[in-house]
Protein backbone atom coordinates (compact mmCIF):
# COMPACT_ATOMS: atom_id res chain seq x y z
CA UNK A 1 0.00 0.00 0.00
CA UNK A 2 2.82 2.35 0.91
CA UNK A 3 4.57 1.58 -2.37
CA UNK A 4 1.39 2.22 -4.35
CA UNK A 5 0.79 5.50 -2.50
CA UNK A 6 4.39 6.58 -3.18
CA UNK A 7 4.05 5.85 -6.89
CA UNK A 8 0.76 7.73 -7.16
CA UNK A 9 2.08 10.75 -5.29
CA UNK A 10 5.20 10.77 -7.47
CA UNK A 11 3.12 10.69 -10.66
CA UNK A 12 0.97 13.57 -9.40
CA UNK A 13 4.07 15.59 -8.57
CA UNK A 14 5.47 15.05 -12.08
CA UNK A 15 2.17 16.04 -13.63
CA UNK A 16 2.06 19.22 -11.58
CA UNK A 17 5.69 20.19 -12.27
CA UNK A 18 6.12 23.10 -14.68
CA UNK A 19 7.19 22.16 -18.20
CA UNK A 20 10.89 22.60 -18.89
CA UNK A 21 11.48 26.00 -20.43
CA UNK A 22 12.11 25.88 -24.16
CA UNK A 23 15.02 27.86 -25.64
CA UNK A 24 14.12 31.31 -26.92
CA UNK A 25 13.18 31.46 -30.60
CA UNK A 26 15.48 34.45 -31.10
CA UNK A 27 18.41 33.79 -33.42
CA UNK A 28 21.96 35.09 -33.49
CA UNK A 29 22.69 34.94 -37.21
CA UNK A 30 26.42 35.63 -37.22
CA UNK A 31 28.71 33.68 -34.91
CA UNK A 32 31.95 31.71 -35.18
CA UNK A 33 33.12 28.64 -33.29
CA UNK A 34 36.56 27.08 -33.03
CA UNK A 35 38.92 25.42 -30.58
CA UNK A 36 42.73 25.30 -30.41
CA UNK A 37 44.43 22.76 -32.64
CA UNK A 38 42.25 23.03 -35.76
CA UNK A 39 44.21 23.19 -39.01
CA UNK A 40 44.19 26.67 -40.54
CA UNK A 41 44.23 28.06 -44.05
CA UNK A 42 47.68 28.72 -45.48
CA UNK A 43 46.74 32.35 -46.16
CA UNK A 44 45.01 32.96 -42.81
CA UNK A 45 45.13 36.66 -41.87
CA UNK A 46 45.02 35.86 -38.14
CA UNK A 47 44.96 32.83 -35.85
CA UNK A 48 43.16 33.06 -32.49
CA UNK A 49 44.45 30.54 -29.96
CA UNK A 50 41.58 30.57 -27.45
CA UNK A 51 38.54 28.35 -26.96
CA UNK A 52 35.36 29.53 -28.69
CA UNK A 53 33.44 26.26 -28.56
CA UNK A 54 29.82 25.82 -29.55
CA UNK A 55 28.98 24.92 -25.95
CA UNK A 56 30.33 28.28 -24.80
CA UNK A 57 28.42 30.04 -27.56
CA UNK A 58 25.09 28.43 -26.66
CA UNK A 59 25.57 29.08 -22.94
CA UNK A 60 26.39 32.74 -23.51
CA UNK A 61 23.59 33.24 -26.03
CA UNK A 62 21.08 31.52 -23.76
CA UNK A 63 22.08 33.71 -20.82
CA UNK A 64 21.23 36.71 -22.99
CA UNK A 65 17.85 35.51 -24.21
CA UNK A 66 19.02 34.06 -27.54
CA UNK A 67 18.10 30.43 -28.05
CA UNK A 68 19.47 29.66 -31.50
CA UNK A 69 22.54 30.53 -33.54
CA UNK A 70 23.89 30.43 -37.07
CA UNK A 71 27.58 29.50 -37.22
CA UNK A 72 29.51 31.10 -40.07
CA UNK A 73 32.87 29.64 -41.00
CA UNK A 74 35.76 31.89 -39.87
CA UNK A 75 38.11 32.79 -42.69
CA UNK A 76 41.24 31.60 -40.87
CA UNK A 77 39.99 27.99 -41.01
CA UNK A 78 39.56 28.10 -44.77
CA UNK A 79 37.64 25.08 -46.07
CA UNK A 80 38.22 23.08 -42.90
CA UNK A 81 34.60 22.97 -41.79
CA UNK A 82 35.06 19.93 -39.53
CA UNK A 83 34.34 21.72 -36.25
CA UNK A 84 31.37 23.60 -37.69
CA UNK A 85 29.89 20.28 -38.87
CA UNK A 86 30.59 18.73 -35.46
CA UNK A 87 28.62 21.54 -33.83
CA UNK A 88 25.64 21.03 -36.16
CA UNK A 89 25.54 17.31 -35.48
CA UNK A 90 25.77 17.89 -31.73
CA UNK A 91 23.02 20.51 -31.47
CA UNK A 92 20.65 20.20 -34.44
CA UNK A 93 17.83 21.79 -32.44
CA UNK A 94 19.66 25.06 -31.88
CA UNK A 95 22.29 25.48 -34.57
CA UNK A 96 22.48 26.07 -38.32
CA UNK A 97 25.66 26.44 -40.35
CA UNK A 98 27.17 28.45 -43.18
CA UNK A 99 30.43 26.75 -44.26
CA UNK A 100 33.05 27.90 -46.75
CA UNK A 101 33.40 25.15 -49.33
CA UNK A 102 35.53 24.62 -52.40
CA UNK A 103 33.89 24.15 -55.80
CA UNK A 104 33.06 20.62 -56.84
CA UNK A 105 31.06 19.23 -53.92
CA UNK A 106 29.40 15.90 -54.76
CA UNK A 107 25.68 15.20 -54.57
CA UNK A 108 26.28 13.12 -51.44
CA UNK A 109 28.17 15.99 -49.79
CA UNK A 110 25.38 18.44 -50.60
CA UNK A 111 22.78 16.10 -49.15
CA UNK A 112 24.81 15.50 -45.99
CA UNK A 113 25.31 19.21 -45.43
CA UNK A 114 21.58 19.76 -45.77
CA UNK A 115 20.81 16.88 -43.42
CA UNK A 116 22.93 18.27 -40.58
CA UNK A 117 21.67 21.84 -40.85
CA UNK A 118 23.73 23.77 -43.40
CA UNK A 119 21.55 26.55 -44.83
CA UNK A 120 24.02 28.79 -46.65
CA UNK A 121 27.53 29.12 -48.05
CA UNK A 122 30.07 31.66 -46.87
CA UNK A 123 32.59 33.62 -48.92
CA UNK A 124 34.80 35.49 -46.38
CA UNK A 125 37.08 37.12 -48.93
CA UNK A 126 37.82 40.29 -46.94
CA UNK A 127 41.52 40.91 -47.51
CA UNK A 128 41.74 37.95 -49.92
CA UNK A 129 41.74 37.66 -53.70
CA UNK A 130 38.40 37.55 -55.48
CA UNK A 131 37.68 34.00 -56.67
CA UNK A 132 36.97 33.19 -60.29
CA UNK A 133 33.19 33.04 -60.01
CA UNK A 134 33.02 30.84 -63.12
CA UNK A 135 34.41 28.06 -60.92
CA UNK A 136 31.40 28.46 -58.63
CA UNK A 137 28.66 28.41 -61.25
CA UNK A 138 27.41 24.95 -60.24
CA UNK A 139 27.87 25.77 -56.54
CA UNK A 140 25.72 28.88 -56.85
CA UNK A 141 23.09 26.98 -58.84
CA UNK A 142 22.88 24.26 -56.18
CA UNK A 143 22.61 26.85 -53.40
CA UNK A 144 19.76 28.53 -55.29
CA UNK A 145 18.01 25.19 -55.83
CA UNK A 146 18.15 24.45 -52.11
CA UNK A 147 17.12 27.94 -51.05
CA UNK A 148 20.44 28.62 -49.33
CA UNK A 149 22.00 32.05 -48.91
CA UNK A 150 25.38 33.17 -50.19
CA UNK A 151 27.10 35.01 -47.34
CA UNK A 152 29.52 37.64 -48.68
CA UNK A 153 32.12 39.23 -46.39
CA UNK A 154 34.21 41.76 -48.30
CA UNK A 155 35.41 45.37 -48.13
CA UNK A 156 32.75 47.90 -49.12
CA UNK A 157 34.96 49.22 -51.92
CA UNK A 158 34.82 45.78 -53.57
CA UNK A 159 31.03 45.40 -53.37
CA UNK A 160 30.51 46.95 -56.85
CA UNK A 161 32.85 44.29 -58.25
CA UNK A 162 31.54 41.30 -56.30
CA UNK A 163 27.91 41.76 -55.23
CA UNK A 164 26.32 41.98 -58.72
CA UNK A 165 28.06 38.78 -59.79
CA UNK A 166 26.65 36.91 -56.81
CA UNK A 167 23.16 38.34 -57.24
CA UNK A 168 23.24 37.31 -60.90
CA UNK A 169 23.31 33.71 -59.68
CA UNK A 170 19.67 34.04 -58.65
CA UNK A 171 20.42 32.96 -55.10
CA UNK A 172 19.78 35.15 -52.08
CA UNK A 173 22.89 37.04 -50.95
CA UNK A 174 23.39 38.19 -47.36
CA UNK A 175 26.00 40.80 -46.43
CA UNK A 176 27.25 41.02 -42.83
CA UNK A 177 28.43 44.05 -40.84
CA UNK A 178 26.33 46.45 -42.91
CA UNK A 179 28.67 46.03 -45.84
CA UNK A 180 31.82 47.03 -43.91
CA UNK A 181 31.22 50.70 -44.58
CA UNK A 182 34.41 52.71 -45.03
CA UNK A 183 34.44 54.79 -41.85
CA UNK A 184 36.62 57.45 -43.51
CA UNK A 185 34.01 58.04 -46.21
CA UNK A 186 30.94 57.38 -44.11
CA UNK A 187 27.71 55.75 -45.32
CA UNK A 188 26.58 58.70 -47.44
CA UNK A 189 29.78 58.96 -49.47
CA UNK A 190 30.80 55.28 -49.70
CA UNK A 191 29.87 54.05 -53.22
CA UNK A 192 30.00 50.41 -52.15
CA UNK A 193 27.52 51.02 -49.36
CA UNK A 194 25.26 52.96 -51.72
CA UNK A 195 25.27 49.94 -54.04
CA UNK A 196 24.30 47.74 -51.10
CA UNK A 197 21.31 50.00 -50.42
CA UNK A 198 20.34 49.88 -54.11
CA UNK A 199 20.55 46.07 -54.04
CA UNK A 200 17.51 46.02 -51.75
CA UNK A 201 15.39 46.52 -54.88
CA UNK A 202 16.38 43.08 -56.19
CA UNK A 203 14.41 41.38 -53.41
CA UNK A 204 17.22 38.84 -53.05
CA UNK A 205 19.70 40.80 -50.95
CA UNK A 206 19.77 40.72 -47.15
CA UNK A 207 21.90 42.55 -44.58
CA UNK A 208 23.12 41.59 -41.13
CA UNK A 209 22.96 44.25 -38.44
CA UNK A 210 26.29 43.28 -36.94
CA UNK A 211 29.93 44.22 -36.51
CA UNK A 212 29.49 47.76 -35.21
CA UNK A 213 32.97 47.72 -33.66
CA UNK A 214 34.48 46.83 -37.02
CA UNK A 215 33.28 50.00 -38.74
CA UNK A 216 33.06 52.38 -35.77
CA UNK A 217 30.06 52.99 -33.55
CA UNK A 218 29.01 56.32 -35.08
CA UNK A 219 29.38 54.94 -38.59
CA UNK A 220 27.39 51.87 -37.59
CA UNK A 221 24.58 53.97 -36.11
CA UNK A 222 24.17 55.97 -39.32
CA UNK A 223 24.55 52.92 -41.58
CA UNK A 224 22.00 50.94 -39.57
CA UNK A 225 19.37 53.65 -39.99
CA UNK A 226 19.89 53.69 -43.76
CA UNK A 227 19.88 49.91 -44.07
CA UNK A 228 16.71 49.59 -41.99
CA UNK A 229 14.95 52.11 -44.21
CA UNK A 230 16.08 50.39 -47.43
CA UNK A 231 15.54 46.76 -46.43
CA UNK A 232 12.91 46.61 -43.71
CA UNK A 233 12.73 43.85 -41.06
CA UNK A 234 11.86 41.05 -43.49
CA UNK A 235 15.31 41.19 -45.07
CA UNK A 236 17.38 42.05 -42.03
CA UNK A 237 18.88 39.78 -39.38
CA UNK A 238 21.08 40.42 -36.34
CA UNK A 239 24.40 38.87 -35.39
CA UNK A 240 26.66 39.20 -32.37
CA UNK A 241 29.77 38.27 -34.39
CA UNK A 242 30.89 36.34 -31.29
CA UNK A 243 33.69 35.92 -30.29
CA UNK A 244 34.60 39.22 -32.01
CA UNK A 245 37.74 37.90 -33.67
CA UNK A 246 40.55 39.92 -35.23
CA UNK A 247 39.52 43.33 -33.93
CA UNK A 248 41.10 45.72 -31.49
CA UNK A 249 37.98 45.27 -29.39
CA UNK A 250 37.85 41.47 -29.30
CA UNK A 251 38.41 41.53 -25.55
CA UNK A 252 36.30 44.64 -24.91
CA UNK A 253 33.11 44.07 -26.89
CA UNK A 254 30.62 41.87 -25.04
CA UNK A 255 27.65 39.82 -26.13
CA UNK A 256 25.17 42.01 -24.19
CA UNK A 257 26.67 45.11 -25.82
CA UNK A 258 25.90 43.81 -29.31
CA UNK A 259 22.26 43.32 -28.28
CA UNK A 260 22.21 46.81 -26.77
CA UNK A 261 23.31 48.24 -30.11
CA UNK A 262 20.46 46.41 -31.86
CA UNK A 263 17.96 47.82 -29.36
CA UNK A 264 19.33 51.30 -30.04
CA UNK A 265 19.08 50.90 -33.81
CA UNK A 266 15.66 49.21 -33.70
CA UNK A 267 13.76 50.63 -30.70
CA UNK A 268 10.43 49.24 -31.92
CA UNK A 269 9.94 45.92 -30.10
CA UNK A 270 7.74 44.30 -32.74
CA UNK A 271 10.17 45.15 -35.54
CA UNK A 272 13.09 43.89 -33.47
CA UNK A 273 11.34 40.55 -32.90
CA UNK A 274 10.82 40.14 -36.63
CA UNK A 275 14.54 40.67 -37.14
CA UNK A 276 15.45 38.30 -34.30
CA UNK A 277 12.85 35.58 -34.89
CA UNK A 278 10.78 35.64 -38.07
CA UNK A 279 13.32 36.50 -40.76
CA UNK A 280 16.02 34.11 -39.51
CA UNK A 281 13.48 31.31 -39.07
CA UNK A 282 12.58 31.65 -42.73
CA UNK A 283 16.15 32.00 -43.98
CA UNK A 284 17.74 29.25 -41.92
CA UNK A 285 14.94 26.73 -41.46
CA UNK A 286 14.33 27.03 -37.73
CA UNK A 287 10.95 25.53 -36.83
Amino acid sequence: MTTRRTLVMGALALAAAPARAQPSRRVDCHTHVFVPGLSRAADARYAPDYDASYDRLLALAGANGIGRAVITQPSFLGHNNSYLFEALRARPDRLRGVPWIAPGATAAQWDEMARIGVRGLRFPIFGLATPDWADYRETFAEAKRRGWTLDLYVESRRLPEVLPAMLDSGAAVIVPHMGMVDRALGPRRDPGFRLLLDAARTGRAYVKLSGAYRIGLETAREAAAMVIEAYGPDRLVWGSDWPHTNTSMDRVTTYPQTLAWLAEWVPDTAMRERILVDTPARLYGFG
